[in-house]
C-alpha cells in the first residue's frame, strides 16, 4: 500500500513506510516477528523504538554471545533444597513484556533451538513467561542470499526450518539503495542517533483498539480469508515451496490482522485494495527467506494472481470447481460432492475433469467407493454417471491380461508389480476379508490396464479411506 499513515516516522524510524501495515499487524496479532537485513539498516532501532513507544518492559539480547544464565538468572536451591529457583536480575527474561533476540543467525542451529520455546510457546525451562507479549528477532541475510562477495556475512547461518516457521511475519528490511531521497535525508540527520522515541498515543490507541477485534475475528475468520490461505498454500506447494499447516494458519491470522489495521487506519477495502493487501501480507509471511533465500517474485505474483482469480474475481460455482480439482484428498472431494450446495452440472463437470486429470489409480479408487452413493442421490448428470459406471464395470469385471517384459533366459517369472501386490495382500489381516477382497480386485484392474502399482500399500490405503468416507453417507454399508 503506497499511502502510508507514517506512524513509524513519528517514532523516528524511516524507510519502513511500505512495511508499516505489516509491522502494525504483527503488533496487533502479537505473533512472532523476524526482521532480516544487512548491517546498519535499523532493524534493532525499529524494534527497540516500538517497545519504548508502547511502554513495554523490554529485553534486548545478542544471540551470538548470549549465555543461558543471561536469560534465566543464576539457579539456586530453595530453603528446603527440593527445588531450583532463579535469581532474577534486571536483564533476565522473567518480567519482560517484549523480547528482541538480535543476531539470531549468528548462532548455530543447536543454539538457535534454545530460543525455540520462547518464540513458540512463551516459555523457558517449561515455565510460562506470564508477561511476555511480543517475541521479536533480527538477523543478517544468510550467505546463500548474497550474490555479492563483498557484502557477505561470515558466520550468518540459515535458520532451522522449524524455528523459522514459528515466525508469523518474516520481513526484509530495506537497505540504503531502497530508500527514497527524502528517507535518505531523514536517516542521515545526525540528531537521530541514539534518540529515544517518545511514547505516541496514536500507536498505543491503534493497538489497543484493534487487538480486541482481532481476538474476536480469529474465532470466526472470513470465508474469503480462509479460502485465500488454503488455495495459496496449495498453489505454492505445487511450485515446490512447501507451506506447512501451521504456516497456512498463520497466513489466516496475518491477513485478519492486516485487514483490521488497514480498516482502522481508513484504507479502502475495495477489490483493488484487497488484492494489494493479500499480496503484501503473502510476500512477508513466507519463511523460506530465513533458510533458503527468497521465493522468486514471479512465482509469488503468479500464485497470488491465480488465487485472487479463484477467491475474489470468480463466481461461487467457478471457485468451487477450481477448489474441487485442486483438493488433493479424495475423501475431501467425496465430501464436497455430497455436501456442498452446488449445481448438478458444475459437479458433473468437476467429475469429468477429474477423470481426465487424475491417475487411473486415484480415479478408480474414487469411482469404486462413491458410485453407489452418486447413483442413489442424484448428485451428477446422466453423462457423468455413465462415465463413472463404465469405469466401475471395468473394475468389477476385469477382462485383460498381465503383460510385462522378462529378462533373456529368465522363465517362470511373475509380473513384478503384481508380485508386490500379492505380497502386500499377504500382510493384510484375515479378519478383514472384504477389504482384502476389494484390494485384490482393484490391483487386478490396475495391473491388467498397465497402470503403475509400484506402491500397493499406499494405493490400498487411499482406496480404503474412500470407502470409509462413503460409509458416512450409506449407513448400511459395512466391512
Amino acid at each position: 500500500m503506497k499511502n502510508s499513515k507514517q506512524i513509524l516516522r513519528k517514532l523516528g524510524v524511516y524507510g519502513f513506510d511500505h512495511l508499516e501495515l505489516v509491522i502494525l499487524a504483527s503488533l496487533v496479532s502479537e505473533d512472532p516477528l523476524l526482521l532480516i537485513g544487512k548491517a546498519g539498516t535499523g532493524k534493532t532501532y525499529l524494534l527497540n523504538s516500538i517497545s519504548e513507544s508502547l511502554n513495554l518492559e523490554h529485553r534486548h539480547y545478542n544471540a551470538s554471545f548470549l549465555s543461558f544464565d543471561d536469560l534465566v538468572g543464576f539457579p539456586y536451591p530453595d530453603s528446603d533444597g527440593k527445588e531450583i529457583t532463579f535469581l532474577k536480575t534486571p536483564a533476565t527474561i522473567w518480567n519482560a513484556e517484549s523480547v528482541l533476540i538480535d543476531e539470531l543467525s549468528r548462532c548455530k542451529p543447536e543454539v538457535q533451538n534454545k530460543f525455540f520455546s520462547i518464540i513458540h510457546e512463551k516459555k523457558i525451562q517449561g515455565i510460562a513467561l506470564e508477561n511476555l507479549k511480543y517475541r521479536w528477532a533480527a538477523m543478517n541475510p544468510v550467505q546463500s542470499m548474497n550474490g555479492d562477495l563483498d557484502d557477505s556475512y561470515e558466520g550468518s547461518f540459515s535458520l532451522d526450518q522449524a524455528l523459522a516457521d514459528r515466525f508469523a511475519f518474516i520481513i526484509e528490511v530495506p537497505d540504503w539503495s531502497n530508500l527514497s531521497k527524502e528517507e535518505q535525508d531523514l536517516v542521515i540527520y545526525p540528531a537521530g542517533e541514539g534518540a529515544i522515541s517518545v511514547a505516541t498515543i496514536e500507536l498505543l490507541q491503534l493497538v489497543s483498539m484493534v487487538r480486541p477485534k482481532f481476538l474476536q475475528q480469529i474465532q470466526k475468520p472470513s470465508n474469503e480469508t480462509v479460502a485465500y490461505s488454503r488455495i495459496i498454500s496449495t498453489l505454492l506447494g505445487e511450485e515446490g515451496f512447501r507451506i506447512s499447516p501451521r504456516r497456512a494458519r498463520l497466513l489466516a491470522r496475518n491477513f485478519t490482522a492486516l485487514f483490521l489495521v488497514a480498516s482502522e487506519l481508513g484504507y479502502p477495502l475495495d477489490i483493488k485494495s484487497k488484492n494489494q493487501l493479500y499480496k503484501l501480507g503473502l510476500r512477508w509471511s513466507l519463511p523460506q527467506r530465513a533458510w533458503k533465500g527468497n521465493i522468486a517474485d514471479h512465482v509469488i505474483d503468479s500464485a497470488h494472481s491465480e488465487c485472487i482469480r479463484l477467491v475474489i474475481d470468480n463466481n461461487p460455482s467457478d471457485r468451487w470447481l477450481s477448489e474441487f480439482l485442486m483438493t488433493p484428498s479424495l475423501t475431501s472431494r467425496i465430501e464436497m460432492l455430497l455436501v456442498d450446495n452446488i449445481e448438478k452440472e458444475i459437479k458433473s463437470l468437476a467429475v469429468m475433469q477429474m477423470i481426465k486429470q487424475d491417475s487411473m489409480a486415484r480415479v478408480g479408487a474414487f469411482v469404486f467407493a462413491v458410485l453407489p452413493i452418486l447413483e442413489s442421490n442424484d448428485v451428477i448428470n446422466e453423462e457423468a454417471l455413465n462415465e463413472l459406471t463404465s469405469i466401475a464395470i471395468k473394475i468389477m469385471k476385469v477382462n485383460g491380461e498381465m503383460e510385462w517384459r522378462e529378462r533373456i533366459n529368465e522363465s517362470g517369472s511373475v509380473h513384478p508389480e503384481w508380485a508386490a501386490c500379492v505380497h502386500y495382500l499377504g500382510t493384510m489381516k484375515d479378519d478383514n476379508a472384504l477389504r482384502k477382497k476389494r484390494a485384490k480386485q482393484f490391483f487386478l484392474y490396475l495391473v491388467c490396464n498397465k497402470a503403475s502399482v509400484s506402491e500397493p500399500e499406499f494405493i490400498e490405503k487411499e482406496l480404503n479411506e474412500c470407502f470409509r468416507c462413503a460409509e458416512n453417507y450409506i449407513p448400511s454399508m459395512s466391512e
